[in-house]
């Protein structure tokens, strides 16, 4: 499980491969940042990262 940078929220990430559920939850948004990749829980939460990066890494 992993947390979402911005607002503190458990993001569940799963690998699609590992699956053959087409209803599992994966990271709803990711983004890179400085050879990283973070999860979000939603876009808006994305796109406040991806506006102000160094505020939340």
């Amino acid at each position: 499980m992993e947390t979402c940078p911005v607002c503190g929220r458990d993001v569940e990430v799963r690998n699609p491969a590992e699956t053959d559920y087409e209803d599992e939850e994966f990271a709803p948004a990711t983004a890179e940042h400085d050879g990283e990749t973070y999860q979000f829980c939603s876009e808006d939460c994305k796109q406040r990262f991806e506006d102000s990066p160094d505020e939340f890494g």
